[in-house]
């Protein structure tokens, strides 16, 4: 097992990470270097702290841009702010530093979303005395058009689907993001039978005027792939079409992986302890007695009728083993895969979002498009 990183370790990740990938995805690399030169520690609440400071002067300019009607300058601005609220709160909401952080960014964003083209709607779907909310993007123009439902993972929540969701609407699909279980604004946590906050959102989805309730499809990336599997078995009938990118689904929740994965050098820190959080617990080791309850293949999903699906991960993930995506394709009915023989988790490469979206042209069609019989 690896040992966890070093406060210097994480700084270069972070600055290896600016522009491209979480949680500094939205800042560059010199942005990034002015905060790593504060950063003492991960403690919590200095994390949020120096990763929140910055924020302000990006919320004054979106302020003044929106007074001087500069609609560009004031989405760019918000979407600024949001990138360092976004970082603050990450990778989970630890202390209270982390809690107000998150809710700055969901605020920012939002407000950059005013601005979006397509108009970003925030939809509440009444679920269990509580709500789902989610972000739904559609096309304008168009009759009942294609959707992609999609989701993250323990880290990446529905404001960090924005990149993917660009991408998704260029492609011709409408779009639709919620929490996971456990994770942002989602009104559970994980369990064995937490899918039904999917279902109750695809209820809410086949009835909307604007979508075709026959051409949607569900993409799960991360941990969120462990979810799109079950998905996939349990809304067999509903789905067009479903894809695990980058999640497990038996192994990756086994005791030997949780404790050989904790340190995984493709997680900046705290991989365990976040994990732990969606189940609602705080230790490595409440989350190994509790994590083989989720287990797709002892739950007896996996030889059941499935939506048809892709599977995409890359060989040496270290979050994830591959061995879970050729239990997949030993089990059910025949499924598509794409392995990215020299990535790590998610098969991280500029090919892999296109594989996806391809694969689902292929499912749904797109703006105009064919369906598949």
């Amino acid at each position: 097992m690896r040992p966890p990183k070093t406060l210097d370790e994480i700084k270069s990740t972070l600055l290896a990470r600016a522009g491209r990938g979480n949680p500094v995805r939205g800042l560059s690399r010199e942005e990034v270097e002015a905060v790593v030169a504060r950063l003492q520690s991960v403690d919590p609440d200095h994390w949020a702290k120096v990763w929140s400071d910055p924020a302000e002067p990006w919320l004054a300019k979106a302020k003044e841009a929106e007074k001087s009607g500069g609609n560009e300058g004031a989405r760019e601005s918000y979407l600024k702010a949001y990138a360092y609220f976004a970082a603050a709160r990450y990778p989970a909401l630890f202390s209270p530093e982390m809690e107000q952080a998150y809710v700055r960014a969901r605020d920012a964003y939002q407000k950059a979303s005013r601005y979006f083209d397509p108009p970003l709607e925030v939809v509440r779907i009444p679920f269990e005395k509580k709500e789902i909310v989610g972000y739904l993007r559609l096309r304008s123009g168009e009759g009942k058009q294609p959707l992609v439902f999609h989701w993250g993972g323990i880290d990446g929540w529905k404001e960090e689907r924005q990149g993917n969701t660009e991408a998704l609407i260029q492609a011709g699909f409408g779009s639709f993001c919620i929490d996971g279980p456990g994770t942002g604004e989602c009104p559970i946590l994980a369990s064995p039978t937490a899918e039904r906050v999917f279902s109750a959102a695809i209820d809410y989805l086949v009835q909307h005027p604007k979508v075709d309730p026959e051409r949607i499809a569900v993409v799960g990336s991360s941990f969120g792939g462990y979810w799109a599997t079950k998905v996939a078995h349990v809304e067999a009938a509903r789905l067009r079409g479903a894809v695990n990118w980058g999640g497990g689904v038996h192994f990756f929740l086994q005791p030997s992986w949780l404790r050989e994965s904790q340190f995984a050098s493709s997680y900046l820190f705290n991989l365990s302890e976040t994990r732990a959080r969606i189940l609602g617990l705080k230790t490595v080791d409440e989350l190994i007695a509790a994590a083989a309850s989720m287990s797709l293949l002892d739950q007896g999903w996996l030889n059941r009728p499935s939506a048809p699906m892709l599977l995409v991960n890359g060989r040496k993930d270290e979050q994830v083993p591959i061995n879970d995506l050729y239990l997949l394709l030993e089990h059910g009915a025949p499924k598509e895969a794409r392995i990215f023989p020299d990535a790590g988790h998610m098969g991280k490469s500029p090919d892999a979002l296109h594989v996806v979206i391809a694969w689902l042209k292929k499912r749904l069609g797109g703006s105009g498009g064919q369906d598949l019989p």
